[in-house]
């Protein structure tokens, strides 16, 4: 069974949890190991949302 998630969803998801990175690095600097923590967070949702850029462009195209 294939479950699809919106597009919109995932896009709104995606920005509370950058906001939320934004916040938490803001709060718990100074450590080492969150600041590695909250560095690692932020690299992988820019990858995500590089591919929301992408998909959104792709579908507005067809």
């Amino acid at each position: 069974m294939a479950h699809e998630i919106k597009l919109e969803t995932v896009t709104n998801k995606a920005a509370q949890l950058n906001a939320l990175l934004f916040t938490i690095s803001g709060e718990f600097t100074g450590k080492p190991i969150t600041d590695n923590l909250i560095e690692l967070a932020h690299e992988l949702s820019d990858s995500v949302a590089c591919w929301l850029i992408e998909e959104n462009a792709q579908r507005k195209e067809s």
